[in-house]
């Protein structure tokens, strides 16, 4: 009898699944900065930002892992100097496995950026990011022993299990700290360091106050320098740890940058990450316009490999900046040149 599914449920409900895989993961983690660290609402070079990322996970499986994230955010114009707020909205669903088990997080997020020196060169930024947070999943999804009526499986029989609650929403906290380097577009420098989950939610589906979500810590690194006329190197770092379980991601992009199309930026990157333990990734984008586009694959290198075979998750991020134009007024007035 296939049991797994009654077993899958239970561990979800009572919270002894490992809470780290729960969280919203991707490997283009820096494609989807509020998500990465509330610090980094705020920190680009336009008016607004508008981001979009979606993971299909373990295709090979027959229920893959699908997550969607949308983001935006802005600057706010005050009149306080040498520095700016910030503030982003951060929508994430997430659906895994049989049970529908479902995910969907709502975060406002809030950040002051602040000059450090009088070429603008230097910043830092610290941010909070408060949100609310709702997990589900669908018994009707899921099958159990007690319908198995000994040849086959038969959906009128009883499961024989009664559940309290199919639903918990709670309210989560999170807070950030980043530092910027900006020599120029091509040599710039972005760390930071974020904690979420900073009030330990509870996670029971039985009202067990014991069982709550880690607190998650998260140190990430971004470097972009010129090696060539039209070439940067950009290597980048990150390592998260929550509870007992951590993550550690490697990666280096090629950069080219190709001749600007209406004096904005053209670029083409080529790169790899590595999840230690876990997956190799393959990943590509293009900056045109003010568009900035990245697909990825992991290749899957962990124990899972049987089942998967290498088959890890597919991401695609979609990131659009719009920036105002700032018209030309010229200082002396200019003689026309029929005069």
């Amino acid at each position: 009898m296939k049991k797994y599914n009654y077993i899958l449920l239970l561990m979800l409900s009572i919270g002894i699944i490992n809470t780290y895989a729960q969280d919203i993961h991707f490997s283009q983690y820096n494609a989807s900065p509020q998500n990465l660290n509330p610090a980094q609402t705020g920190l680009f070079n336009g008016d607004w930002r508008f981001v979009g990322n979606y993971r299909s996970q373990w295709s090979a499986i027959p229920v893959p892992y699908k997550t969607f994230s949308i983001s935006t955010d802005t600057r706010l114009k005050t009149k306080m100097e040498k520095g700016l707020p910030a503030v982003g909205l951060l929508v994430n669903t997430d659906k895994a496995g049989d049970s529908r088990f479902s995910t969907t997080q709502v975060f406002l997020s809030g950040a002051y950026i602040k000059q450090l020196n009088s070429d603008s060169t230097h910043f830092v930024s610290v941010g909070i990011q408060p949100g609310i947070t709702t997990k589900s999943f669908d018994v009707n999804a899921l099958t159990f022993d007690n319908q198995y009526d000994g040849d086959n499986y038969n959906a009128g029989l009883s499961s024989g299990e009664n559940f309290s609650r199919t639903r918990i929403t709670y309210f989560d906290l999170g807070a950030g700290l980043a530092y910027v380097w900006r020599k120029n577009n091509r040599t710039k420098v972005n760390v930071g360091f974020s904690a979420l989950h900073l009030n330990a939610p509870k996670q029971s589906f039985f009202n067990n106050n014991a069982i709550r979500l880690d607190r998650k810590f998260n140190v990430s690194a971004l470097v972009q320098v010129p090696v060539a006329a039209q070439l940067d190197v950009m290597p980048s770092f990150m390592y998260q740890n929550q509870g007992k379980f951590n993550e550690t991601l490697l990666g280096l992009f090629g950069k080219y940058h190709l001749k600007p199309i209406n004096g904005m930026e053209t670029a083409v990157s080529l790169g790899a990450f590595y999840r230690v333990k876990d997956a190799f990734i393959v990943a590509a984008n293009m900056d045109y316009k003010n568009f900035n586009v990245g697909v990825s694959y992991d290749f899957n290198t962990s124990k899972l490999i049987e089942a998967t075979n290498r088959r890890g998750g597919f991401e695609i991020s979609v990131i659009y900046i719009f920036k105002k134009i700032v018209p030309f007024v010229a200082k002396k007035r200019v003689c026309p040149i029929y005069m």
